[in-house]
C-alpha cells in the first residue's frame, strides 16, 4: 500500500488553491516555500506531526471542516489502472462523431447523417461492459456516460480546412475546457480515438506539452509522439502529425507511428495493411482523477489497444508508482505514455460475418515511452 499526499485537490476542493497560497502557507506556518510546494506536489515521503498539525490548523481556518482532516490529506495509491479509474465517482467516454456533409437528404428537416467509428465504438462498449461487470470495481463502481465530439466529415475529402473547421475546433475546445474546468473531485475522462477524429486527443496532447493545437510544429518537435498520415486519411492539422515525417526523421516519407527513443531518436512503426500498425496509450493521475487517451494509426489497432488495454492493463500501470521508469511526475499528475505496436492476426470472417469481428487475436506489444524523454519534453511545459 502507498499512501500520497492530497493537500492540492483539498485546496482545490476549497478554493484556497490560487497564486501566491505556497508561499502564503508557508509565512504563515513556518516553512520553507519549498516544502509547502512538495506537499502540494505529493513529492514529500515522511513529515512530522508538527507539520501536518499545522496545515490541518491552516486548513481549518480557511474554511476546512475539521471533521475532514487529517484523513483528507491522505488518498492511497491505487494498485491497478482499473482500480484507479474505478476509485472515481464518475467517468466520461469520449468519441468522435461524424457528421456527414455532401449527401443529399430525405426532406429539407431532416438532419445530416451522424455516424462513429466501428472500432472506437467497439472500444468504448467494451471498456463500459468491464467497469460494470468486473468483481475487483464492486466495491467502488463509478457511474459511467458516453459523450460525443461532433465534427464535420464530406466522403472523399481528405482536406478538413474548409468552413466548418473552425467551428469543429471552436466546439471542441469548449468542450475541453469543460471537462478541465471540473473541478469536481473523482471525475475521469476516456479519449477514445486519434487527432484525425476525436479534436479532445488534439487539445490533451497540446495542453501536456505547452504547444499549439492543430498547428505543426516548425523548427523542433514539440511533442515524443507522431502520426504520419496517408493519403486518403483526413488530414487534420496536428501538432503531432501531418502529411509528413516529424521534424528530426530521416527515414523515407511513410505512414504510421513514430515515437522518441531514449536516446532522443525517432522510431518508427509502419503502417501496413492487415499486417501490423501501432497506436499510444496516454495516462495522467491526479489522486481519484485519471485521464486517457488510447488511440492507434487505425481503427483496427485502436481496437487492439483497447483490447490490451483490459486485458493486461499492468503494462500500463507501473506497481511502483511515480517515479518508476516509465512515468514521471509533473506538478501533482503522474504521466505516462505508451506506443502499441500491434500485428495484426490473419482474419477467415466470411463477408456476411462481419458484425461479429473484434479482432480478439491481434497482438499488442507495449513499449513505454522513456522517463528522460517524458521528463525532458514535459519541462517546456
Amino acid at each position: 500500500m502507498k499512501l500520497e499526499w492530497r493537500l492540492k485537490q483539498v485546496m482545490e476542493q476549497h478554493n484556497l488553491y490560487k497564486f501566491g497560497v505556497e508561499s502564503q502557507m508557508a509565512k504563515d506556518c513556518g516553512f520553507h516555500r519549498h516544502t509547502v510546494g512538495k506537499l502540494l506536489r505529493n513529492q514529500v515521503q515522511t513529515s512530522k506531526l508538527e507539520v501536518l498539525e499545522k496545515i490541518c490548523g491552516w486548513l481549518i481556518e480557511r474554511g476546512v471542516p475539521a471533521e475532514t482532516l487529517p484523513s483528507a490529506l491522505f488518498g492511497i495509491r491505487p494498485s491497478g489502472l482499473w482500480r484507479a479509474m474505478g476509485h472515481s465517482k464518475k467517468i466520461l467516454i469520449f468519441l468522435g462523431e461524424y457528421h456527414l456533409k455532401g449527401r443529399a437528404v430525405t426532406t429539407p428537416q431532416a438532419s445530416p447523417p451522424v455516424s462513429i467509428s466501428r472500432h472506437d465504438s467497439v472500444v468504448s462498449s467494451k471498456i463500459i461492459h468491464f467497469l460494470s461487470t468486473d468483481a475487483e470495481l464492486r466495491d467502488t463502481r463509478p457511474s459511467v456516460k458516453m459523450l460525443y465530439v461532433p465534427f464535420y466529415f464530406t466522403p472523399g475529402v481528405s482536406d478538413v480546412r474548409g468552413d466548418g473547421f473552425t467551428e469543429d475546433k471552436d466546439r471542441a475546445r469548449r468542450i475541453f475546457e469543460n471537462m478541465r474546468n471540473d473541478k469536481r473531485p473523482g471525475r475521469s475522462t476516456i479519449l477514445i480515438g486519434s487527432q484525425r477524429v476525436n479534436y479532445l486527443v488534439e487539445y490533451m496532447v497540446a495542453d501536456l506539452f505547452n504547444c499549439e493545437p492543430f498547428v505543426p510544429a516548425e523548427k523542433e518537435p514539440k511533442v515524443p509522439i507522431y502520426l504520419s498520415y496517408r493519403k486518403f486519411d483526413r488530414l487534420v492539422p496536428s501538432c503531432f502529425g501531418g502529411e509528413k515525417n516529424p521534424l528530426g526523421a530521416t527515414n523515407e516519407n511513410c505512414h504510421g507511428t513514430y515515437y522518441l527513443d531514449e536516446n532522443f531518436k525517432w522510431q518508427f512503426l509502419e503502417w501496413q495493411r492487415r499486417i501490423a500498425d501501432a497506436g499510444i496509450v496516454i495516462i495522467t493521475r491526479e489522486a481519484d482523477c485519471v485521464e486517457m487517451a488510447a488511440f492507434g494509426f487505425s481503427g483496427r489497432s485502436t481496437n487492439a489497444i483497447g483490447n490490451a488495454l483490459l486485458q493486461k492493463s499492468e503494462d500500463f500501470w507501473p506497481e511502483n508508482g511515480a517515479g518508476g521508469s516509465s512515468t514521471v511526475v509533473a506538478g501533482a499528475k503522474e504521466i505516462g505514455i505508451y506506443v502499441c505496436q500491434v500485428e495484426f492476426s490473419e482474419q477467415h470472417t466470411k463477408s456476411e460475418d462481419w458484425a461479429y469481428e473484434n479482432f480478439e487475436n491481434d497482438v499488442v506489444k507495449v513499449i513505454p515511452l522513456h522517463r528522460k524523454v517524458l521528463e525532458k519534453f514535459l519541462k517546456k511545459r
